[in-house]
């Protein structure tokens, strides 16, 4: 007679990270922020686009890109490869920056395949457009959509990076790394260069595709400036305000994170699974970047989906404590990431009974 062994009940774990419960959660509180935040963030005075306007016209009249001695208080630097001013220059509306962010900030419900990947289509449709909606009334990216600054376009090419690999992946980021290239990416490229190194590939040789075009637009001497101009825009270190990431508390407790950013991502590519690897690398990204604003915690959204799709008890936590830490401090929610993914809940919340049900299951 063959023995039948009774399947494993669910936990209360498991109940209580049920994907839909999670998601809504997560808009709830995302919702409530929104509001919460938006007098602040109709508040700020600072708008980036105001320094894409001014490079514009400094590349249109041939007068040097960068600039580290502001005329006027009214002046902004611009801290990026020429790309960005020449196509601001083409297109000069922050309305047109202002829809291709919403439509990034949408491409973030590609998630949805790395999230729920067995899910009938009906669902997953559901949950994309959860994704989207969490990524259009997030505070932080609501932060991003009124400055005019570039990291909603990372949140969403991030998000379709992670979501597919390939080049429909890499496109994207390859763009965006070549025209509005920032550190916070690095620890992400690294973790491509360890997991998925063909479209690390893929990435590098869309941004040099890229690169060689503008440098031919423009004329190579563009690059020799920005390149030239590097060192100095560690000006951003010191800002006087507007600044929450590390080296608002010291430059050496900065200097800590960004190689502590690079560590952590490295080892966790090399010995965690590839969606746990990938949360810590991504949220890493906001300690490799040691001046930062409140939109960078935008970027925490496909990192705590990543974390998500490897332990739904760590991602459940994530998405209800993450959004409210990061109001206080984008460094220290990444940590928050970090730490779930690295410590896992899922296995440790989960019956004993459950344990050695699996670990049987597994010895057959």
């Amino acid at each position: 007679m063959t023995a039948v062994t009774a399947r494993p009940r669910r936990g209360a774990g498991a109940v209580l990270c049920d994907g839909r419960l999670a998601l809504l959660a997560g808009l709830v509180l995302l919702v409530v922020l929104a509001v919460g935040l938006g007098p602040t963030i109709l508040r700020e005075e600072t708008r980036d686009w105001i320094a894409y306007d001014q490079a514009a016209d400094r590349l249109a009249a041939g007068e040097p890109l960068y600039v580290f001695e502001l005329a006027t208080p009214d002046d902004e630097y611009y801290l990026y490869p020429p790309p960005a001013a020449a196509i601001w220059g083409a297109f000069p509306s922050p309305d047109a920056l202002l829809v291709l962010k919403v439509v990034a900030l949408a491409a973030a419900g590609t998630l949805a395949l790395v999230a729920w990947p067995a899910a009938r289509s009906r669902e997953r449709v559901a949950l994309a457009g959860a994704l989207a909606a969490a990524a259009l009334v997030a505070a932080p990216n609501l932060h991003d959509l009124v400055l005019g600054n570039v990291m909603a376009l990372y949140v969403g090419a991030v998000a379709i990076s992670l979501a597919r690999p390939g080049w429909l992946g890499a496109v994207p980021l390859g763009i965006v790394c070549a025209a509005a290239l920032k550190p916070v990416i690095g620890p992400y490229l690294l973790w491509l260069l360890v997991r998925r190194r063909a479209d690390a590939g893929r990435v590098v040789a869309v941004g040099l595709a890229l690169t060689a075009v503008f440098a031919v637009l423009l004329g190579p001497g563009r690059y020799v400036e920005y390149l030239v101009a590097l060192p100095r825009m560690s000006v951003l270190v010191d800002l006087p305000s507007g600044n929450v990431g590390l080296s608002v508390i010291s430059r050496e407790v900065a200097i800590v994170g960004v190689a502590a950013a690079y560590v952590a991502t490295g080892l966790a590519a090399l010995r965690f699974d590839r969606w746990r690897a990938a949360a810590i690398a991504i949220a890493a990204g906001l300690l490799a970047q040691p001046s930062l604003g409140f939109n960078y915690a935008g970027l925490l959204l496909p990192a705590v989906v990543a974390l998500w799709a490897a332990d739904r008890v760590a991602g459940f936590v994530a998405v209800v404590t993450v959004p409210l830490v990061a109001v206080l401090s984008p460094p220290l929610a990444s940590l928050v990431i970090v730490g779930l993914a690295v410590v896992g809940l899922e296995g440790r919340m989960a019956p004993a009974a459950n344990r050695s049900g699996a670990v049987g299951e597994a010895a057959r």
